[in-house]
């Protein structure tokens, strides 16, 4: 929006038809409006499927967002427990400690650049928890048994494989 309406007595000259409503708008609305024409439709209905086409929460395999990025699509995953993958790479204003919010085991991950997200991304499509390639990896619990433990063990199984 202009800050005075001297700025919008600017000659503009000769402009193109489609962008008229720009050329003499101070608010610049009508951009605002024909985006709005294409943006997704808010359904209120609770079958959602008389609708064709519909896109909901349950299609979202995860949310891809810049680190500290901290908003409503943000809380609507938490609420719904869609995975989070924020990027340190993308930079932005914002300084919100994404840590600090309540997210479940595995939903939020932080990642240096994006092609470590798709990687994140990947291994859940895969089945992969991506903590479990991450360096350092986690001490591996040994449980030590003896010779005889394992003897007796086998004997337990074929006596109940076969009874």
């Amino acid at each position: 929006m202009f800050e005075s309406q001297s700025i919008s007595n600017v000659d503009t000259g000769i402009v193109e038809p489609r962008m008229a409503s720009e050329a003499i708008s101070l608010t610049f609305l009508q951009c605002i409006f024909k985006g709005l024409q294409k943006s997704p439709k808010i359904i209120t209905s609770r079958n959602i499927f008389q609708h064709p086409g519909i896109f909901s929460a349950a299609d979202i395999s995860c949310l891809v967002i810049p680190d500290g990025c901290l908003g409503l699509p943000t809380l609507a995953a938490l609420e719904q427990r869609i995975p989070v993958i924020a990027v340190k790479e993308n930079k932005n204003l914002m300084k919100n400690d994404l840590t600090a919010l309540p997210w479940k085991e595995g939903q939020f991950h932080i990642v240096d650049n994006y092609l470590e997200a798709v990687g994140v991304m990947n291994a859940m499509k895969a089945g992969i928890t991506p903590e479990s390639v991450r360096r350092p990896l986690r001490k591996t619990a040994i449980e030590l048994r003896s010779q005889k433990d394992e003897i007796q063990d086998d004997i337990s199984s074929n006596q109940k494989s076969i009874g």
